[in-house]
């Protein structure tokens, strides 16, 4: 267990369609179910964004050891959350948060297997007239997101060209 101090993070939480970046905030849920079914994902839910959580971390303080509800958020959200909340708990008042990593549930989180999130994000927005033409086709793991979009997605490198 640790206890969470209050970080400076660079990168905000983004309140439209989610551009997904693995270092940051959770992943969208109707990105993941383009090629997974809910109940791939669902004990894996943050419980500040709603979404899949991100760097999953579990709140266990010893003031809600008998809640029943889950009690995972996404890294980033957490950190958000207690910066805009002086450090309270996102699940009653209280300070001095305890969490734990919950690695094995994030490797289960990055072996789902997903689309390009710059893709779906296009098809979302219907933003084709942006990259026309340029379609990226990837399919993975979302462990394999990161050297996707760095080496090889067709609209990263599109943006770098305009």
């Amino acid at each position: 267990m640790s206890k969470v101090k209050n970080e400076k993070t660079t990168k905000g939480i983004n309140t439209e369609i989610t551009p997904v970046f693995v270092e940051q905030q959770c992943f969208d849920k109707n990105w993941i179910l383009q090629l997974n079914q809910p109940e791939q994902f669902e004990h894996f839910i943050c419980l500040i964004c709603k979404q899949v959580a991100n760097s999953l971390v579990e709140l266990c303080c010893p003031q809600h050891k008998d809640i029943d509800e889950s009690t995972i958020v996404g890294e980033n959200c957490l950190k958000q959350f207690l910066k805009a909340n002086s450090n309270s708990c996102p699940i009653q008042h209280h300070e001095n948060i305890e969490y734990v990593r919950c690695t094995a549930s994030q490797r289960h989180i990055g072996s789902l297997k997903v689309i390009c999130p710059l893709q779906f994000q296009q098809e979302s927005q219907g933003q084709n007239q942006r990259n026309e033409g340029i379609v990226c086709d990837f399919k993975g793991k979302i462990k394999e997101l990161s050297d996707h979009l760095s080496n090889a997605c067709p609209l990263k490198i599109s943006d770098y060209a305009n």
